[in-house]
Order: structure tokens, then C-alpha cells, then sequence
């Protein structure tokens, strides 16, 4: 079963439902976040462009063939990115004011 896709503005709004929107840490793995987003879906473009599999020149002219070395670094980014949005998640339930009436966190996981 598919997740639905976490979106940046709908976590920012969490936050300042939360109260968190301005401390520190929260603010810095929102920065983090935000790049990490950007980055993956950059590599799924030049994924989706140069194929999984590309073609290099060696230094004696033969050209081979090899895997896209994207396809190895999208998993890490994506597992980062992963971990950061966790840390935001822990961030907003841990420092946060009490639940807003309608807890909305515990409405947003359940979503997920």
C-alpha cells in the first residue's frame, strides 16, 4: 500500500499548531529537510532522464556500460531525509504545547 507523500507546508502548519515553529532545532531540520526533498527529487529526474543504466569512456576510449551511480545514492538520501522528517516528527510531539483541540499530530499519523 502506497503512503501518501509527506508535504513540507502540512508539517510547518503541524508545527505551529504545535508551537514549534520557531525553536531552533525544529527550524534547523526543517532547513535540512526542505535541501534533502530537493536533492531526491533532482536525482528521480536524472534518474528518470539518463536511465539506470549509463554510458562512460575509459581512459583507453572503450566505452562501457555501468549502473547510474544515482541509483546507489538515492536509497541513502531518501533514508536520510527519512530520518530527518522523524526528528521533526519527535521535535513537534516532545517540545510542542499540549494536543490542539482535534490533535492534529495524532490525526496526521493516522493518516499515514
Amino acid at each position: 500500500m502506497a503512503k501518501k507523500r509527506l508535504s513540507y507546508t502540512k508539517i510547518m502548519e503541524l508545527a505551529k499548531a504545535y508551537g514549534v515553529d520557531d525553536n531552533a532545532i525544529f527550524v534547523s531540520a526543517a532547513d535540512r529537510y526542505s535541501v534533502q526533498v530537493d536533492l531526491i527529487d533532482q536525482m528521480r529526474k536524472q534518474i528518470a532522464k539518463d536511465g539506470l543504466m549509463i554510458e562512460h569512456t575509459n581512459v583507453k576510449g572503450d566505452v562501457n556500460s555501468d549502473v547510474n551511480p544515482l541509483t546507489v545514492q538515492l536509497p541513502k538520501y531518501i533514508d536520510t531525509a527519512n530520518k530527518t522528517l522523524s526528528l521533526m516528527l519527535d521535535i513537534i510531539q516532545r517540545l510542542g504545547n499540549k494536543a490542539p483541540v482535534g490533535d492534529k499530530l495524532g490525526e496526521f499519523l493516522n493518516e499515514q
